[in-house]
């Protein structure tokens, strides 16, 4: 595996992690402490980060280092690429029409 291949599952893995607690790109990175653009870059497998900025991440989803390690080794980087990921739902809650126009 490349050091860019690792970049991207490790972006991918911390990605549905956050998406898991609901939280958006931009209050993600402030509870990490890291610049937005920069967080962004790291989801998309793009930055090159230092282990100081994984800690803070790691930190940030309660798990520890070696778990991300572990999912990021064993993901299946094909079929997860092509998969959409799930942001989270900001809005009227789904069935609701707006009552705007009655």
């Amino acid at each position: 595996m490349s050091p860019g291949e690792l970049q991207q599952r490790l972006g991918l893995v911390i990605r549905r992690r956050r998406e898991k607690l609901k939280y958006s790109q931009e209050e993600f990175a402030a509870a990490a402490e890291v610049h937005r653009t920069y967080y962004g870059n790291i989801e998309r497998g793009t930055q090159n980060y230092s282990i100081d900025y994984l800690l803070r991440i790691c930190k940030a989803l309660d798990v520890s280092m070696s778990t991300l390690f572990l999912e990021a080794e064993t993901l299946d980087l094909p079929n997860a690429v092509r998969e959409p990921h799930m942001p989270p739902r900001i809005g009227r809650p789904p069935g609701r029409k707006s009552r705007w126009r009655e």
